[in-house]
């Protein structure tokens, strides 16, 4: 381990004060090697979510005498390692882990989610499926005139940039910005922050201890990625300032023709392979309302936030009402005088009962100096914060409210949350019916509250609904003619989501645009590979995204271990190119969007950036978590035609 224990033992037993109990009876099990951590004797109570809460009790709820009976115990064994009186034994394996995690949360837990958590937690390192042979390729110089361009420096391009650094790959980034950290790097409006908690936020590969909050801000979540560029070594690789403005797959090369932009001009050269990892939020949408540009105010996107506008007592209108306008209200109607809330449709808002909370000493003390620790926090908070939902949002179909709620446990989510929006609501009754969803809960991804009800019943904060007619010089103008007057205009209106690589042209092999197969039915075979354009791969691209719980980083290196597999058999074996075969891709997309009709963002009540014109999910993953990781966890190079120099077709 690389842990080590400090302290003098009174700190250490003050600090525990501070740790879960279920998962500090993991690690004395794991120190010691002794199952009497895991007898009935410390059995947690069952994990549970208070009705209408995201965020379940993991305490185990034991007495107060069993509490310090635990803590004395650990305090001991950490002493007695810290000062070499005794050994830590080795990691669970996976059987060991199932019966730990099963304990823990005194549920089953099953063997597949136990091998997806060996390698999330890295007890197990999923890097040796590839790395070995990978190794082996690059030693005997069979990747010397191999590269990559990676379109991008967020959180997906950093993540691939790493793996493609660690294993020796030639590459190189482009980013339309002059920094890294893609939207935590563009978005810096009041309160912008996750909406994962922070230790499941993070690389597996490069976990941070040193969160001071549970869901941190904005800032401390730019430092993170902008840290990860500097310890992976990569900043040296990305090219700022530059745009992809072409790539054009040149079939008689097997490679990609590509043309970027930066303030010189334009530059052109070939690569071996593209990596898209432009994610889905990173180009505003404004929207379509005439006379925007008549407003005589400051007005400006959520995403390009203006803090040289002071908001103090002015008349703020913010147009749309997503997890942006939720974040960013409670600061600006603070410091405003009038802020009018202009809402097309409502979302379901969570309790959240750590939002704002920072993360204890003790805590912070363990994550980065208890043996196991930091690993079984992140396994226990992924089995709580993401499948735990999962059965809540697939339709039953004999249940006798669909166009409410999915099933029982939906409907009991329903029930709790227009309560919660009730009593946060407190004086303006007539607020609720606006604010309760016509869609089932988890038909869009949950906004986890910071206040968002109590703020919309302030005296100087209005909901408006009634449609938008016009924008003119003065204000806003709504459908029954009223003209709300204000001095700033903020566009909280999201992003060109279902415009996935927009605006730049990629061009396959039969000199089609990926634009012109997809128009707005975005589709590649598990989010990553397309038919007809070898050696383009996506992360974070259709039907990826997650609206059940979890975080996208999860589902991020899922499809950076799926690539990296791709990229190791194209170098050890020679290939040059591989394609996706079209029925593999059209089979797998009927099935994507099979299931995804039978889950709440599949609902027909719901209307969102998820879907496109015709109702499809594009954007959001029919799989659960553990699902997925199957999905995408070996690559069966059947499914590509692998093309050899020379030749177009299967070889």
């Amino acid at each position: 381990m690389d842990t080590e224990i400090t302290g003098t033992n009174k700190e250490i037993r003050t600090a525990l004060d501070d740790v879960n109990l279920p998962n500090l009876l993991l690690v004395l099990a794991t120190v010691t090697g002794d199952d009497i951590w895991l007898s009935a004797k410390y059995q947690p109570a069952p994990v549970e979510a208070p009705e209408g809460s995201l965020f379940p009790d993991d305490t185990g709820r034991y007495s107060e005498a069993l509490q310090e009976e635990i803590k004395t115990a650990a305090a001991d064994i950490l002493a007695a390692v810290r000062d070499g009186k005794l050994e830590i034994a080795g990691p669970p394996d996976q059987d060991r882990l199932q019966k730990m995690l099963s304990f823990s949360l005194a549920e089953e837990v099953s063997a597949d989610y136990a091998a997806m958590l060996m390698e999330e937690t890295h007890l197990r390192d999923r890097d040796t499926q590839w790395q070995p042979t990978l190794a082996n390729a690059i030693e005997a110089k069979r990747g010397d005139d191999f590269t990559a361009l990676i379109i991008g420096a967020g959180m997906s391009g950093i993540g691939i940039a790493a793996k493609l650094k660690q294993a020796g790959i030639n590459f190189s980034i482009v980013e339309k910005n002059e920094q890294v950290g893609g939207t935590w790097y563009e978005n810096t409006y009041p309160d912008c922050g996750v909406d994962t908690p922070n230790h499941y936020y993070s690389y597996s590969f490069n976990r941070n201890p040193e969160w001071s909050g549970y869901f941190s801000k904005r800032d401390e979540l730019f430092a993170y990625f902008d840290n990860c560029a500097d310890e992976f070594n990569i900043r040296d690789h990305v090219r700022f300032s530059t745009e992809m403005v072409e790539a054009r797959f040149n079939a008689e090369s097997n490679l990609w023709d590509v043309i970027t932009r930066d303030g010189q001009g334009e530059h052109r050269e070939s690569v071996n392979v593209v990596i898209s990892a432009v994610g889905q939020l990173n180009r505003p949408a404004m929207p379509d309302i005439p006379g925007l540009d008549t407003f005589k105010g400051e007005c400006w996107h959520s995403a390009r936030w203006r803090d040289d506008v002071d908001l103090t007592g002015k008349r703020v209108a913010i147009v749309g009402t997503g997890c942006s306008c939720v974040q960013l209200l409670p600061k600006t109607a603070a410091a405003a005088d009038q802020a009018l809330v202009f809402q097309r449709t409502p979302h379901w808002v969570a309790p959240a009962r750590d939002y704002y909370k920072p993360v204890e000493p003790g805590q912070l003390w363990a994550l980065k100096h208890v043996p196991y620790y930091a690993e079984f926090h992140r396994a226990r908070m992924i089995l709580t914060f993401g499948d735990r939902s999962w059965d809540a949002v697939v339709a039953d179909p004999n249940w006798d409210q669909p166009d409410l709620s999915m099933n029982e446990a939906n409907h009991g989510m329903r029930e709790a949350l227009t309560e919660f929006i009730k009593d946060g609501l407190g004086a303006k009754t007539n607020y609720v019916e606006h604010c309760v969803p016509d869609f089932p809960v988890w038909g869009k991804r949950l906004i986890v509250d910071n206040g968002w009800y109590p703020t919309l019943a302030r005296d100087n904060v209005d909901l408006i609904t009634n449609p938008i007619s016009a924008i003119e010089a003065e204000g806003i103008r709504t459908e029954d003619g009223e003209l709300h007057e204000v001095d700033v205009l903020i566009l909280a209106t999201g992003f060109h989501s279902n415009q996935f690589l927009w605006p730049m042209d990629i061009i396959g092999k039969d000199e089609q645009t990926l634009a012109s197969v997809w128009g707005d039915s975005a589709n590649a075979y598990k989010g990553i590979s397309v038919p007809n354009f070898p050696n383009l791969f996506c992360l974070y691209g259709p039907n990826t995204n997650i609206v059940h719980g979890g975080s996208i980083i999860y589902q991020t290196e899922c499809q950076i271990h799926y690539v990296m597999q791709c990229l190791t058999a194209m170098i050890d074996k020679g290939v040059d190119a591989i394609d996706v075969r079209s029925h593999v891709n059209e089979q797998y997309n009927e099935k994507v969007q099979a299931i995804s009709k039978t889950l709440a963002w599949g609902h027909p009540n719901v209307e969102s950036w998820y879907k496109n014109s015709d109702g499809r999910v594009v954007n959001n993953s029919p799989f659960s978590l553990q699902e997925y990781w199957a999905v995408t966890h070996s690559v069966d190079l059947a499914d590509y035609h692998l093309i050899q120099s020379g030749e177009n077709e299967a070889a």
